[in-house]
């Protein structure tokens, strides 16, 4: 393979999000490889813009790790750049296989699907084991969807046995981590040399909500992490520590949201977190750590001008067009009625085999252009308004209804919270472009990433987080 280490060293390579390449003697993994714009949202890999960034030894890789579906860790476009001949794809065995059939339809590779906490030796080079998600949200918050996702990955090198804990974007508490440790002690007899994982949001939340104080809220989950990460790292106490998942940049004309991603930078890590035995570093953008026995050397990427060489990256890509976007693309309301109807038939038809303890009312709010202005909000001039379709979990006719059928009033706009809210029922309002809520109903684009992928836009009243009232759209389809 022509890679860089040597018989006893084991290096981790950090490109973006949690595109990693991990390297042992003569074998290589390469993590969720991602580069450039997302097939289904609005994300943009950061700070690694295109291929050509990427050493070639890359795409001679042995192995593929995919994390899950989403399209920041399942990139096919980026995937075709591999030309390994004996490529090997790494998953877990999920029930429902959707992932092995969407590599099944883009390669004849072969793809080891591996139960959750099995370890295994893959080759000379590598043991490793795929950790599931125990949990769907970060807060751990009920769910009865139970939308099964999200892994994480242990690989260690079978030469001097350093150990890698890549926690990718899973939902991680403290309760998650002891489990993982307590196996990885057990199985692999060995302490975590270094770990990653994702700091803060990596969601629509907060810069789409445009009823909240974003910038409140975006200090609250950033202080948040910072108290979660020194407690991890004090309990865990790994060598290495470096964060990684959860990375991007909002392309397009809602490019102006970057500027609440919750996420902290570097330097607020660093300057949060002491009184650890762990070394902190920064590694995205084409940095490593090797490993050399018991010895490591870091390359790191860091910046005094970050803010600048970040607002000059958005700035390239601020004029691209979103993956929903066709030229010349009739509306059609009539044909759009009758797909939310269907769409609707399915959704009850499979949420009344769930059991759901909570109500919602969710407003799809229609545009033909939806255009935000310099505070990112909903701009009423630019913005073309075509109708509101209206979704519910109970009876309408029943009491505790807030709201009443379909409707077509343009909507308010102005960041003030529905006053009919009434106790027990969750209300959301989104707020999206026409061609992209058809292709959703007609499941061109599955829900879950655009949910996320701040090209939606939302209020929420009450403002918290009801798990199956958003994983719930995922049914919203024909």
């Amino acid at each position: 393979m022509g890679n860089e280490t040597t018989s006893s060293k084991f290096k981790i390579n950090h490109f973006a999000n949690t595109f990693f390449l991990v390297e042992a003697k003569d074998s290589s993994i390469a993590c969720d490889p991602w580069v450039g714009k997302t097939t289904d949202n609005g994300w943009f890999s950061y700070p690694i813009k295109n291929t050509k960034e990427i050493e070639n030894r890359v795409f001679n890789s042995n192995f593929i790790y995919i994390s899950h579906l989403h399209c920041d860790h399942l990139d096919f476009k980026t995937l075709k750049k591999f030309k390994n001949k004996n490529l090997t794809f790494i998953i877990k065995k999920f029930e429902n296989g959707h992932l092995k059939k969407k590599l099944q339809k883009f390669t004849n590779k072969k793809i080891i699907e591996l139960e959750p906490f099995k370890k295994k030796k893959i080759n000379k080079d590598f043991t490793i084991a795929i950790i599931p998600a125990t949990m769907t949200n970060s807060g751990n918050l009920p769910d009865h969807i139970q939308y099964d996702l999200d892994t994480a990955i242990i690989i260690q090198s079978n030469q001097n046995k350093t150990l890698f804990y890549n926690n990718v974007d899973m939902p991680l508490n403290l309760d998650v981590l002891k489990k993982v440790n307590n196996f990885i002690k057990k199985e692999f007899k060995k302490k975590v040399d270094v770990f990653c994982c994702a700091l803060g949001a990596a969601s629509e939340f907060p810069q789409c909500f445009l009823n909240l104080n974003r910038n409140n809220e975006k200090k609250k989950i950033i202080s948040e992490t910072l108290n979660a990460i020194q407690t991890y790292l004090k309990y865990l106490k790994p060598k290495i520590y470096f964060p990684g998942g959860g990375t991007y940049a909002i392309y397009g004309k809602y490019n102006k949201l970057n500027k609440f991603i919750a996420q902290p930078s570097f330097s607020q890590v660093k300057s949060h977190v002491n009184n650890v035995e762990t070394k902190l570093c920064k590694i995205i953008g084409g940095g490593s750590i090797t490993f050399d026995k018991s010895k490591y050397t870091i390359i790191e990427k860091i910046n005094s001008k970050e803010k600048k060489i970040k607002q000059k990256f958005i700035n390239q890509i601020k004029d691209l067009s979103y993956y929903y976007s066709y030229k010349n693309k009739k509306i059609n309301i009539n044909k759009l009625d009758k797909t939310f109807l269907n769409a609707e038939n399915n959704y009850q038809r499979i949420l009344s085999k769930k059991k759901i303890d909570t109500k919602w009312n969710i407003d799809f709010n229609i545009f033909r252009k939806l255009e935000l202005n310099d505070n990112c909000n909903i701009n009423k001039k630019k913005s073309k308004f075509i109708k509101k379709y209206n979704l519910k979990n109970y009876n309408s006719k029943s009491k505790d209804a807030a709201y009443d059928a379909v409707g077509s009033i343009i909507p308010a706009i102005d960041g003030v919270e529905n006053k009919e809210f009434k106790k027990g029922i969750f209300n959301l309002e989104c707020f999206m472009e026409y061609q992209l809520f058809n292709s959703l109903l007609i499941g061109k684009f599955p829900w879950n990433t655009s949910l996320s992928g701040s090209t939606i836009m939302y209020k929420r009243n009450p403002n918290k987080f009801n798990v199956d009232m958003v994983f719930s759209l995922n049914f919203l389809r024909i």
